[in-house]
Formats: C-alpha cells, structure tokens, sequence
C-alpha cells in the first residue's frame, strides 16, 4: 500500500514537469528503456537495489549506464530516487506514469485473458467494443491461461469481466448445489 502511494507521488510529480515541457511521451519512453534496461541485466539491478552501497556509487552507475540516452529530467529523477532510497519503487513509479500518461491520452490499458491466443480479427473486435464501453482508445494486454478452458476474462483499472467458461461452471455448480440442498430439504 506504500509503495502505491509512494508511487503515485512520484508519477504525478514527474507526470507535472513531463506535461509542462510537453515531453510526455519521451519521458514515458526513457523511463521503459531505463526499466528494461534493468529487467535484462541483473548485476544492474542488484547493483543499485543493494542497501549496504554508498549513494554515490549508485548515482555514478546510473550516470554511466544512460549517459545521454535520457533527458536530464529524468536523469535527475532518477538520481532523486536514489538519494531518497526509494529506487526500487521504479517500475511501480513508471507503471502509475503509464497511467497517468494514457489518461491524458485518453487510453486505458485491458488485460485480457484468454485460452488460446486471439485471432487478430478477434483482438480487433474485442479493441472497438471496449473502447465503446469506455468512451476511450483501449490498448489490450493479452494472456493465455488454458485454466479458464474458454472464454474470455478483462481486466480495464479495478473493473474485471469474467466470461471465461471456468466461471460459468462454478456458478452452474454453485446452483446445482444450491437446489440439491433445497430439494432434501436441508437448509442453512
């Protein structure tokens, strides 16, 4: 829950600069590529998330590892984060910039899951009745997961429509179960 908040602080207040100097999408791309630069190399990673390292040595590696790839804003964002402690709230803070940048884009984000993978027409369609329903651009995330059988389950901010066939069954088993007691008569 603090790592949301925390988050959330930082997203809006680099969001803030981002908009002002109208680098909304370059902010947003650098702080991907600082991310996955992170996610592919582990000594990096363990390098700056290490508690016992000095502040400095952490500055000084982000500064030779991105050198000129990003901005100085977000350089210096950066290196906040670290004098602060609070780098590994990283990929938290740039999922909620994510947010905050497709919001002002007027895109939301659907995770969708499915069986098996959708046919692009299938995507498609599924793109332009959730952008109905939203009112805005949807960018859908897909996974599989052969758990659900069929069906389809999305995820759009805290709202979750499950049409997979695995909630069908169990609701079908819940009022099997339901007018089994009933008809012997037990009740709770």
């Amino acid at each position: 829950m603090l790592t949301n908040q925390l988050a959330s602080r930082y997203a809006q207040a680099l969001y803030q600069l981002a908009t002002e100097r109208q680098e909304l999408d370059a902010v947003e791309q650098q702080l991907v590529m600082v991310e996955q630069t992170m996610a592919e190399s582990a000594e990096l990673t363990t390098l700056l998330y290490h508690p016992q390292l000095p502040v400095e040595a952490k500055k000084d590696t982000i500064i030779k590892v991105f050198g000129t790839d990003i901005s100085e804003h977000v350089r210096n964002f950066l290196l906040l984060l670290i004098d602060k402690r609070r780098e590994t709230a990283l990929s938290a803070i740039v999922k909620e910039y994510r947010v905050l940048a497709n919001e002002d884009r007027n895109i939301t984000e659907a995770e969708v899951t499915t069986a098996m993978p959708l046919a692009p027409a299938e995507q498609q369609a599924l793109t332009d009745k959730l952008s109905g329903l939203t009112g805005k651009k949807v960018i859908l995330k897909t996974s599989i997961d052969q758990r659900i059988i069929g069906g389809v389950i999305v995820k759009i901010g805290d709202k979750l429509i499950d049409g997979s066939i695995t909630r069908q069954l169990k609701t079908l088993e819940a009022a099997l179960l339901k007018t089994e007691v009933t008809r012997i008569g037990v009740t709770y």
